[in-house]
């Protein structure tokens, strides 16, 4: 019998890009761990993707759906429901975008991996919470990539997609800032 895995709980940074990468139902089918996002980060912060249907059309912003993800159990739509939780949301809020901080409380109180690019976010969690593991879009996308056996040739798109369509290009402070490079060369 295996055991369950913790949750890991998206902010909008890493929802975005995931959603952008237009496999984000395959990562989360092909994840050992959950999917799990707030419900505030859903209705306030993710909203749109950029997209580009040709070089010779303008860009358009496409509505994030993620709904039939919710209805097929492969994203659960959490939000606070005690009084700690929320004492700890106000609290990160002073330090961090409500996004994040939403994000970080609702993981800090239920055992929850925390996916985030956010460098504030990732500096004030890993201070207050350093228990909470913080992982990043990469390590998602990579994660999914080596347990499907994606195609060079898939996951290269699927980086651009995430690139183009959230606007996410990786520092080089980010530990597998050479991957993505070397996965784009």
């Amino acid at each position: 019998m295996s055991v369950p895995q913790r949750p890991i709980i998206l902010d909008a940074s890493c929802l975005l890009n995931l959603y952008a990468s237009r496999k984000l139902r395959e990562i989360a089918v092909t994840s050992p761990q959950p999917f799990v996002v707030a419900e505030y980060v859903v209705q306030q912060e993710v909203l749109y993707i950029r997209r580009r249907p040709s070089d010779q059309e303008p860009e358009e912003r496409e509505p994030v759906e993620i709904g039939p993800l919710v209805a097929m159990g492969l994203i659960q739509v959490i939000t606070l429901n005690s009084e700690a939780e929320a004492i700890t949301f106000i609290d990160l809020a002073s330090e961090m975008d409500d996004g994040e901080a939403m994000t970080c409380a609702l993981a800090m109180h239920r055992q929850c991996d925390v996916a985030t690019d956010d460098r504030k976010a990732r500096r004030v969690l890993s201070g207050r919470a350093p228990h909470v593991p913080i992982i990043s879009t990469l390590a998602i996308v990579k994660q999914w990539a080596e347990l499907a056996c994606i195609a060079r040739g898939e996951l290269k798109a699927t980086l651009l997609s995430i690139w183009s369509g959230a606007n996410y290009y990786p520092g080089e402070r980010e530990p597998l800032y050479a991957w993505w490079v070397g996965i784009l060369s």
